[in-house]
């Protein structure tokens, strides 16, 4: 998010370029059926999102799911947010020497087991970042690999077909198959839609942060992000009583209907009436918006420039769960 332009903000949050404005980093977790925030790390324009995703640990627990994209997997963090009780399901980057993985056996669902060691490359660089020069050899990790393949074709014809790995700390290849897996892996999207609602309904597009100090531009970051889950779960209570998916409410719209009932339960200052249920009148109104259309499957350009020469487009998805060709794990005890 922008900031004001002064000499003190830019010290503290840094710019992305001579005379951009400073800018002020979040790096946020996210449940994927209700957009709420569970978690959020907030930095400057130089901090990175691995060093900020490292503060969200104590958003993970017992009985969850997690998804991350490919840049935050490391197995260092692997360890320690696997260790909260929580289950994994990362996505890691298909070069072989990012992630040191060797498949222990397959199995009959198309995932691998496959066991992670620490390289010498990747204990040298872990040195570094903790500063610690001494520190022992991360210990083997057995996880289990999903590779599959999505391909995305439009109704005018485009084909694009990409190779994705997840690694998943799920071993159960019965309980939770691979495709179901990938499947899954879709609702990380989730978190990007999320971050489209705060920066642009929430705080409005292009709008820098208002606070002049680094407390108050902090303290306004948090604001929003409190706002958009009042939002958000203004809209998922009224889809419970309802029964229906909270992704189909529209954000803005809650939004707008929250703000006139801000003041709801205050009392008349003429008669001193209070009304009688005003979180229940809400909901009547968030119900009786227009819902988005369920199932609905488009692409666009990424970029603004993509999208100028491409419009958005129906379009459907085939995943097809492939072999790794990892190297194998050698089981052999050392004599």
């Amino acid at each position: 998010m922008e900031l004001a332009r002064n000499d003190v903000l830019e010290g503290e949050f840094g710019v992305p370029a001579e005379l951009a404005r400073p800018v002020l980093r979040v790096t946020a977790h996210v449940r994927t059926a209700t957009f709420r925030w569970i978690g959020a790390a907030i930095g400057g324009y130089h901090d990175g999102e691995n060093a900020l995703a490292d503060q969200l640990a104590d958003s993970f627990g017992p009985g969850m799911i997690n998804l991350a994209d490919r840049g935050f997997f490391s197995m260092r963090r692997r360890i320690r947010f696997s260790g909260t009780g929580a289950d994994l399901a990362w996505r890691i980057r298909n070069v072989a020497k990012s992630v040191p993985l060797k498949t222990i056996r397959a199995l009959p669902d198309g995932s691998e087991l496959v066991m992670l060691h620490e390289s010498d490359d990747m204990r040298t660089r872990r040195r570094k970042e903790t500063g610690d020069p001494r520190a022992e050899r991360l210990p083997d990790t057995a996880a289990r690999l999903v590779t599959f393949t999505v391909t995305t074709r439009t109704r005018s014809g485009r084909t694009k077909t990409t190779v994705m790995r997840v690694l998943t700390t799920l071993l159960d290849h019965e309980a939770c198959p691979a495709r179901e897996i990938a499947v899954l892996y879709a609702e990380r999207w989730q978190i990007e839609i999320a971050f489209l609602h705060l920066k642009r309904t929430v705080r409005g597009p292009r709008r820098p942060l208002r606070g002049q100090s680094p407390d108050l531009a902090r303290q306004e970051a948090w604001a929003l992000l409190l706002i958009h889950n009042i939002t958000a779960t203004a809209a998922a209570r009224a889809a419970g009583t309802a029964g229906i998916d909270p992704g189909l409410i529209p954000f803005t719209a809650v939004l707008g209907l929250i703000r006139p009932h801000v003041a709801a339960e205050a009392r008349c200052q003429h008669c001193g009436h209070r009304p009688d249920d005003p979180l229940a009148s809400l909901n009547a109104a968030i119900l009786a918006l227009p819902r988005h259309r369920p199932g609905r499957q488009r692409t666009s350009g990424r970029t603004a420039a993509e999208r100028r020469i491409r419009h958005t487009e129906e379009v459907t998805y085939t995943i097809e769960i492939t072999k790794s060709n990892l190297p194998k794990w050698d089981t052999t005890p050392e004599t």
